[in-house]
């Protein structure tokens, strides 16, 4: 009911502001085209800003206010909530780097065990009451000079994970399918006999269903000699007289990511590849004629007529696909399950498993805060406001 009310209030504000803006005469006199054009922009804009916060608003409230609480899922209606505050942020986001110097030996220098290697106490030892209280985990650490340690810990270990392998994910996979995009969309572009019938072969990766691609990849990528990746791998090893060795492509946390990464720039570049041939076909063919004139070269030409052109059009293949890959779910959830958590498949585990809508609340509430940072990124970057 309440979006249906929603809708209705703002086409009834968009007619107001409609009418408003055709009737009122500016005081300035005539108004001149590009005040026009901004002005017919906004008539286009502001009926679908309406919509959206009468729509959204209130899911993101309702999110909200649940991540300031305990409340667990499908709970009932009688069940206590209590109110934690940013609880359930501190957690989630409560990181901490600590140095701990190493055990010494009688002589007191750092002591070493029968490897050779440093010897150092365990951080929850050595370290105050809060690292206990708050158990935190360690997640990496790395020796540093002198005979110390500096320990990076975290109260949710699963979740920061998860950030690090979904920013991972998302700045890789995004670079890799924008290169490969500009490319297969020049290539495109260009005329040669069959094109039409690569731009059809081109959107088959895209048009097959995530899940089924997915597991597609699941029977390529199998640890084991029957995996095709692994069987030609073995192949080309025994041709060149090398012991067969496979590779663990979905076991090792190392290729784990990796992995994901290949199955979505496989999937995704034709879509990106779609986009930017769009722009590419707005771009006049005149100005390449008159750089050819001007002696330019085809790499001076794709540097400085082609990306400047192409920036508007890249900047929203950039957010489409960055929004796309901070909320990757399905990839994760068919090839690795519980392996190896997204963002969005821990998010998704948090509240069917351990039942914690608050916290998977914050969870969600998180996610979108990162991709608000990413979209306001691309567009500041990229110039596009000023345009």
């Amino acid at each position: 009911m309440i979006p249906v009310i929603g809708v209705i209030l703002a086409l009834t504000l968009t007619y107001a502001y409609l009418w408003i803006g055709s009737n009122i005469e500016k005081f300035e006199g005539q108004e001149t085209l590009a005040e026009s054009s901004a002005r017919f922009a906004w008539n286009l804009l502001v009926p679908t800003l309406l919509v959206l916060v009468f729509v959204a608003l209130r899911p993101l409230e309702k999110t909200f206010i649940a991540s300031l609480t305990d409340q667990r899922f499908a709970a009932g209606a009688d069940a206590e909530v209590n109110f934690v505050g940013f609880d359930n942020y501190a957690k989630l986001l409560g990181v901490r780097w600590d140095l701990v110097q190493c055990t010494t030996d009688d002589t007191g220098a750092c002591a070493v065990d029968e490897s050779g290697a440093t010897v150092f106490p365990r951080a929850r030892d050595v370290l105050d009451e809060t690292y206990r209280d708050l158990r935190y985990r360690e997640i990496s650490t790395w020796l540093t000079l002198g005979g110390t340690k500096l320990i990076f810990s975290a109260r949710d270990t699963n979740f920061i994970g998860s950030i690090g392998n979904t920013l991972m994910f998302t700045v890789v996979s995004v670079t890799i399918e924008l290169i490969l995009g500009i490319f297969i969309a020049m290539v495109i572009n260009s005329k040669f006999p069959g094109r039409g019938l690569m731009r059809a072969a081109m959107l088959v990766p895209w048009a097959i269903p995530t899940v089924v691609s997915a597991k597609l990849w699941t029977v390529i990528l199998r640890d084991n000699s029957s995996g095709i990746l692994n069987a030609g791998i073995n192949l080309i090893q025994r041709t060149l007289g090398l012991p067969e060795e496979s590779i663990a492509w979905l076991a090792r946390p190392e290729t784990q990511i990796i992995a994901m990464i290949a199955i979505d720039v496989w999937k995704t570049t034709p879509f990106m590849a779609l986009i930017l041939l769009a722009g590419l076909q707005t771009i006049p063919a005149d100005i390449y004629e008159a750089a050819d004139v001007d002696g330019a070269n085809r790499i001076t030409q794709f540097l400085r007529l082609t990306i400047p052109l192409l920036r508007p059009t890249i900047a929203v293949a950039l957010v489409f696909r960055t929004l796309d890959a901070v909320r990757v779910f399905d990839v994760f959830q068919v090839v690795l399950a519980q392996k190896q958590y997204s963002m969005a498949t821990y998010n998704y585990y948090t509240l069917t498993n351990s039942q914690q809508l608050g916290y998977a609340s914050a969870v969600g509430v998180v996610i979108f805060v990162i991709i608000l940072l990413f979209t306001v990124a691309y567009v500041r970057i990229l110039g596009v406001s000023a345009e």
